[in-house]
């Protein structure tokens, strides 16, 4: 079965690199939470402020290689990071959950 990205993804990965940090936080629904490195972001500030951090700390790209859907409708990517970080590149699994178009919730993990 092929599982194609949905938009919102996608825009994500796009945007994952780059500057443009309202257009990023503009991807999540106002109540999502994101799981990275062990924390939990809580909102569009706290996703924000994620955002800003890994931006000013690392140079970095993800480049999607792999995507399945999950029962219960959640999206997994495997991409591949790899940037200005202590053991770059590494490949990474992002689970989405969507709702309304957006993202509801992400985690990210090796």
């Amino acid at each position: 079965m092929t599982v194609t990205i949905p938009d919102v993804i996608a825009r994500y990965y796009q945007l994952i690199g780059g500057p443009d940090v309202d257009a990023f936080v503009a991807c999540f629904t106002d109540d999502a939470i994101v799981a990275d490195e062990n924390r939990t972001h809580e909102g569009p500030a706290a996703i924000r402020a994620w955002r800003e951090r890994t931006v000013a700390d690392y140079d970095y790209q993800a480049v999607p290689e792999a995507v399945e859907e999950e029962a219960g409708g959640n999206i997994v990517v495997t991409a591949l990071v790899s940037g200005t970080f202590p053991g770059s590149p590494v490949r990474l699994r992002h689970r989405f959950t969507l709702r309304d178009g957006l993202i509801g919730a992400l985690d990210i993990r090796p």
